[in-house]
């Protein structure tokens, strides 16, 4: 860390010293559509400087003194006018992202807008800047998500997202168009990804079009920065939990490279902890990193590359009477996910766009849990994907895609069939374990094809049929998906959406040891209701709603371990007020009402999902007083898991040694709930801006008001008694940067 602080210092500083003005490189946006706004004028009022934003919304003023300044951002036709304040430092190069309302545009005058394409489902953002000032996340992107209606989590120790009432295994992460597999260190602790060189974040929740999405029912798109400032620029993060690095700079005057890395450090002073019943011999430690590095040829071609890494480890020793003889030992982890590509944007023709992709990600995980249970996975996928645009006029365009994927894959170790979603009766410990040794190759080839429409001013369709083939399953599956789009009076847009999407079971489901090569895919047919109207220049409504129906979900089954034979449905109503006024405010309402229900089997009757939330609400706002103090607050509810009751024991001889034990007698699956779920956050941040560089710190309050939100019981030995395990107490979180 030293070597790297004395890197920053010789690299940055000089740079920035002999800096005699700044500059801004900002990109305007419309607030209703997230889309570039091509042609806007930017006036910096107070100079008398004005340029336009170029064919992907940016601009670029240099040689500006210190000072702050009023930007005045306005478009050619219309009576569009808005502004907003910066300051400019010497040797800093602002990067703002300015959004302006698209309700009072005069589509037919402004060419771009004729452009338009038409959209499948309004998707959900997050953008870079909410990102890092949302409170109780520490400026972690992914935390952010749940804050969205519609997307939840199981508890505080959790990042698994739960969508529209699915499961983490129905998400499929992209970054930078390279799938992810592994968006969270130890399953929530935060999130792989840097969220200092995330751009924005897309969230489809469902009812997405043919593009997207193999083996999923949600996508979350994450885009990384795409520039860089003219100077070389530094950042530097210290927390409670990691220290994180940022360098980025230019490649010439077209291309640009970042690097990012981040490294938890509570190891470095804790090497191991002895306790009652043994001892931490290796303390929790993760990290990860991201570069990424583009340079436009020309007009037509576009190149860029990224790779990306993170990783986990722990070890414990577990000895004692008191602890199961299945478990005492030495028990490790270490678990990660490495991901890269290279990707070419061309321009083939005045009409035809090509979008080329060659990537290969990576899935590594060894666990040996005490002396029997072990587990080993290899898991490398390798990716080609082409995706050609064609537009045959401003008002129509067809899309299509192919995707050849080859996925060599080993598993070795000694292990037991996967539990079911609710399947409290699972025992790890009485379980049939099997060695497995099993070297698969899975070829998947995967294809769409969609059209874009605008019929009339007010009406564009979107239609297409997604292709998926998969060898270890030896089945073609035919996917129609579509949508309607209607633009109505008092900028007001109302869409609908169909769409069928399949999942192949997952790996372990399909292992020769201790699953069902036999099995097939589950389906989802999605039906999805949005509406979405613009109040005013700074606040907009969304309101969706939404039913899934799924069929021939994998559960398990006594003979064949594992069979296509559970069903079941998700509907819900979610509501979203935002309201934004320039860079100080931002803030947001919203509630989602939801129920998703399955059965394991035909015939039996419907029980909860496991991670049903019936009502969620969320406040949230951030307020910046001055340019330099931010404060924040966010306040959720959520409706409290359904768990399954414990209604008595029995005592029998453990099958293993024959001594007594007692296992418990459960009553009807997820037929109780936890006590509501909820919580406040507080954040206040400071900024201190210096000649060349600039120092932040924020504070954080979790449960500010120390709710004991109830994470699961503890049984006592015979079961008659039980504890309640809480979730996170109130608990501050300081973190300082460090801006060159």
């Amino acid at each position: 860390m030293r070597c790297f602080l004395c890197l920053l210092m010789v690299l940055v500083i000089p740079t920035a010293v002999f800096a005699q003005t700044g500059m801004i490189e900002g990109t305007v946006y419309s607030k209703s559509t997230d889309e570039p706004l091509v042609g806007a004028e930017v006036h910096i009022i107070e100079i008398d400087k004005r340029i336009k934003t170029d064919e992907n919304g940016k601009f670029s003023i240099k040689e500006i003194p210190a000072g702050r300044y009023t930007l005045s951002i306005s478009f050619p036709n219309t009576e569009l006018t808005e502004k907003t304040v910066i300051v400019v430092e010497e040797g800093k190069t602002l990067t703002p992202n300015i959004y302006v309302s698209a309700a009072v545009y005069e589509l037919e005058k402004v060419e771009v807008k004729t452009k338009r394409e038409p959209k499948t489902v309004i998707k959900k953002s997050i953008q870079s800047k909410e990102i890092t000032r949302i409170p109780g996340t520490a400026g972690d992107a992914l935390r952010a998500l749940p804050t969205i209606p519609g997307i939840g989590v199981a508890n505080d120790f959790s990042g698994a997202l739960y969508i529209r009432g699915g499961s983490d295994e129905d998400n499929l992460y992209y970054f930078d168009r390279v799938p992810v597999g592994y968006p969270y260190h130890f399953g929530g602790l935060v999130s792989s990804l840097s969220s200092e060189i995330i751009d924005r974040i897309d969230v489809y929740a469902g009812g997405y079009g043919a593009e997207y999405g193999v083996d999923s029912q949600a996508v979350i798109d994450i885009y990384s920065q795409n520039s860089s400032p003219e100077n070389l620029r530094g950042k530097l993060n210290l927390n409670l939990l990691y220290s994180e690095g940022l360098l980025q700079g230019k490649i010439g005057e077209k291309g640009y490279w970042y690097a990012a890395g981040r490294r938890s450090y509570i190891d470095l002073f804790i090497g191991s902890l002895s306790f009652a019943t043994g001892a931490i011999t290796a303390f929790p430690r993760f990290w990860d990193y991201q570069l990424k590095a583009g340079y436009d040829f020309n007009e037509k071609h576009q190149f860029f590359f990224n790779l990306f890494a993170s990783g986990d480890k722990f070890a414990i020793t577990l000895d004692g009477e008191n602890v199961d003889e299945d478990f005492r030992g030495d028990t490790s982890f270490d678990s990660g996910f490495e991901g890269g590509g290279f990707h070419l944007r061309s321009v083939l023709t005045d009409r035809l766009t090509s979008f080329l992709s060659l990537t290969r990600s990576n899935f590594l995980f060894d666990v040996n849990f005490g002396p029997v249970i072990s587990l080993n996975i290899d898991a490398p996928t390798y990716t080609l994907r082409e995706d050609l645009t064609y537009e045959i006029n401003e008002k129509h365009q067809l899309e299509s895609g192919l995707i050849l994927g080859l996925e060599p894959g080993e598993v070795t170790g000694t292990f037991t069939r996967i539990p079911d979603e609710g399947e409290v009766e699972y025992d790890i410990r009485f379980e049939e374990k099997q060695v497995i040794d099993e070297a698969v190759r899975g070829q998947r080839i995967e294809g769409y094809l969609q059209d874009r429409y605008n019929l009339l001013p007010f009406l564009s369709v979107v239609y297409g049929l997604r292709f998926d083939y998969f060898n270890r399953i030896d089945e073609l599956s035919v996917q129609p998906r579509g949508s309607l789009r209607v633009e109505l009076p008092n900028s007001s847009e109302l869409q609908f959406a169909y769409g069928i999407y399949n999942q192949t079971p997952i790996p372990a489901q399909l292992s020769t040891s201790v699953g069902n090569p036999e099995l097939k895919s589950s389906q989802a047919s999605h039906y999805i209701l949005e509406l979405k109207r613009q109040l005013s220049q700074d606040t907009e409504i969304k309101i969706a709603a939404y039913y899934k129906n799924l069929i021939n979900l994998v559960t398990s089954d006594e003979l064949s371990v594992f069979l296509n034979q559970g069903e079941g449905y998700a509907q819900g109503t979610e509501i979203f007020l935002r309201h934004q006024s320039s860079n100080r405010f931002f803030g947001w309402v919203s509630y989602a009402y939801a129920l998703s229900k399955r059965r394991d089997r035909l015939g039996e009757p419907y029980r909860y999902y496991s991670f049903d939330q019936t009502h969620v609400a969320t406040l949230a706002a951030s307020y910046n007083l001055t340019p330099t103090w931010e404060f924040g607050a966010k306040w959720q509810y959520r409706t409290g898991n359904p768990y399954t009751p414990v209604v008595d024991a029995t005592r029998i001889p453990d099958p293993r040694n024959g001594k007594l034990i007692y296992l418990p007698i459960y009553g009807e699956k997820n037929s109780e709930r936890l006590p509501p779920y909820h919580r406040l956050d507080l954040r206040v941040s400071k900024v201190f801006r210096f000649n060349s560089w600039e120092l932040g710190i924020f504070l954080e309050l979790l449960n500010a008001y120390n709710r004991k939100n109830l994470l699961d019981y503890q049984y006592e030995e015979d079961y008659k008694d039980k504890n309640p395990i809480y979730q996170f107490p109130i608990l501050p979180y300081l973190g300082i940067t460090a801006t060159f």
